[in-house]
């Protein structure tokens, strides 16, 4: 079985339009989302009329906590709340209303979905934790995988029963030890951080026990553009080139 692992498109529609492309072209059984669908982004409501139009489960993010949860809002700096105040001005009745029925985890097929940080946190960031925590967390999770988006960077978290070695990612496929336990940051879609424009995202094939690694490039510029035309941030644009 073949599962694709998408994350943090953040209204970037024309990301997430080639990546639904190169997802069609790779024999990919199942897509689950890591959340943080909306926000930065200039075309909030068509990523969610896609997500809901392939039927792609998806978890809820720190994004999607603060367009129904206002309270949220003082967690974020002054550009990302400017841009979720945008973005609700942007959104349906009804994508709002999809939005607050995300839930905090799924779990399918031996895998946990989970925006931040497992077993369940939208919010907590993957480099806010400490090597005694992550260890303690990999040492109870009872799944073989946990897939987690938030950082917008790839990096794999191996846990052997003894110690966690931690890797970054790369363009290219690795096999996982089916002994192990893994936490996987799968990058961002809509936003990546880590020197490389293209959109990321990762599958998982449980049959050959492998990651790969997808780089997939799209018109940055038609993005950068939106971002300007709907007001947003300029930062947002910048973020990228």
């Amino acid at each position: 079985m073949r599962i694709a692992i998408i994350s943090d498109i953040h209204g970037n529609a024309t990301a997430f339009l080639e990546v639904l492309k190169n997802i069609d072209r790779s024999e990919v059984d199942h897509i689950f989302c890591l959340g943080d669908n909306i926000g930065y982004g200039p075309e909030p409501e068509a990523v969610i009329r896609m997500m809901s139009e392939r039927n792609i489960p998806s978890v809820v993010g720190n994004h999607e906590l603060a367009v129904n949860h206002p309270e949220y809002l003082g967690w974020f700096n002054p550009n990302a709340r400017l841009s979720i105040e945008k973005t609700i001005t942007l959104l349906s009745p009804s994508s709002i209303e999809y939005l607050a029925l995300l839930p905090n985890t799924i779990t399918r097929f031996d895998c946990l979905f989970v925006h931040g940080f497992p077993p369940d946190s939208p919010t907590l960031y993957l480099f806010e934790m400490s090597n005694g925590d992550i260890l303690a967390t990999l040492s109870r999770m009872t799944e073989k995988l946990c897939f987690i988006g938030h950082t917008h960077e790839l990096v794999l978290l191996d846990y052997d029963g003894e110690s966690v070695t931690r890797t970054a990612l790369s363009k290219e496929s690795r096999k996982l030890d089916p002994a192990h336990r893994y936490i996987v940051n799968v990058g961002s879609v809509g936003q990546p951080r880590d020197g490389n424009n293209d959109a990321k995202y990762v599958i998982w094939d449980d049959c050959r026990n492998e990651l790969e690694i997808r780089f997939v490039p799209y018109n940055v510029t038609d993005t950068i553009n939106k971002i300007y035309n709907a007001g947003l941030p300029e930062q947002h644009a910048w973020r990228l080139m």
